[in-house]
């Protein structure tokens, strides 16, 4: 089990957790939500996303965002797949927080989703019962298969939508197979597991 559609996003991002988990945005304020709607236009995101971060025929759905902040900021400076990087000389981090403040202004309004209690005692077992752990490792580290998911950089409403759409060699587990509830139990374990070491920090790759 892995962790929609970002133009390829959730999935190849989540393979570079690693390098995402380790860098920081000089984001401090919080973001406009007038000026990210102009930025959102002029960096070109509506010609593929939609005016509204809709999704279209070109890219999908990203309003609401499917990621946290500095996540999705970290992913922009380094996109994979088809879409193009979007350097600090185009938008700073600042701008991409307004980007980002727009996003979840005209994303749907909040859903039970959002309203979810997540039990990681329950969901530590649930990621072994479901065979999580088979491709993603015992701690969501990642594998040779599947990619690093602990701690998700995903919010809960963009595991969900990924997890029932998945891309890739994932197969998708529907409501039947996992509830609402089970996911939102194996979100809440996966966010108690610690982020990777930065690579300066780990012996074998610092000699």
């Amino acid at each position: 089990m892995g962790l929609v559609k970002f133009v390829g996003i959730v999935c190849t991002l989540l393979t570079a957790c690693g390098r995402i988990g380790a860098q920081a945005s000089g984001a401090k304020a919080p973001g406009n939500v007038t000026s990210g709607k102009q930025m959102f236009l002029e960096v070109g995101c509506a010609a593929c996303h939609g005016a509204q971060g809709q999704g279209t025929d070109l890219a999908p759905q990203i309003a609401p965002p499917p990621l946290d902040l500095e996540p999705m900021i970290a992913y922009l400076r380094q996109p994979t797949g088809k879409m193009p990087p979007v350097p600090s000389g185009t938008a700073s981090d600042q701008q991409l927080a307004d980007i980002y403040a727009y996003l979840k202004s005209v994303g749907p309004p909040g859903s039970l989703i959002n309203q979810l209690k997540g039990n990681p005692e329950n969901g530590k077992k649930l990621f072994v019962a479901y065979g999580c752990y088979e491709c993603h490792g015992w701690q969501g580290a990642g594998a040779a298969i599947a990619p690093r998911i602990g701690p998700p950089a995903l919010s809960l409403a963009g595991l969900l939508r990924y997890v029932r759409a998945p891309t890739g060699q994932m197969p998708p587990y529907t409501a039947k197979v996992a509830s609402d509830q089970d996911l939102a139990d194996i979100y809440a374990y996966l966010k108690t597991l610690p982020p990777p070491q930065p690579a300066n920090k780990v012996p074998l790759l610092s000699q």
